[in-house]
């Protein structure tokens, strides 16, 4: 049941880091205009018209938010398996998302390579014993 916690703990802040990120972007950077997220051309000139610090900023949400959500579940079920599990499920929605949303090919790789990093990243920054704990117990 712990474990089961941990990935749910840990997808939630992955997501909720992501959307930070992108919450981020668009202030930073809004779009103007009147967006038709039916119409795949709308949505192309949309994302072409993304200035590059904001798709940049993007791609960092991308890697930020698995390496958070995977750390964190690793700290709380401490199962090897627990953070590639939050990544796993970050990148499935990355690539929907490339599959729905017509990015640039840098970012479509982005997508894939991103997350793994990050994930890979949560896992070497996890250690075991935790400060202040004992080495036995």
């Amino acid at each position: 049941m712990r474990k089961l916690f941990a990935v749910a703990a840990g997808c939630l802040v992955a997501f909720a880091l992501v959307a930070l990120f992108d919450f981020i972007g668009s202030a930073l950077y809004p779009v103007s205009g009147d967006i038709n997220a039916a119409d795949p051309a709308t949505l192309a000139a949309l994302i072409a018209s993304i200035p590059l610090p904001a798709k940049v900023l993007m791609v960092a949400g991308w890697l930020a938010s698995p390496l958070g959500g995977a750390w964190l579940a690793l700290r709380i079920a401490d199962g090897h398996w627990v953070g590639w599990v939050v990544t796993l499920v970050f990148l499935v929605a990355g690539l929907v998302n490339q599959a729905m949303l017509p990015h640039p090919l840098w970012m479509q790789i982005c997508a894939v390579v991103m997350p793994l990093l990050g994930g890979w990243l949560a896992q070497k920054l996890h250690h075991k014993p935790y400060p202040g704990e004992p080495l036995l117990g």
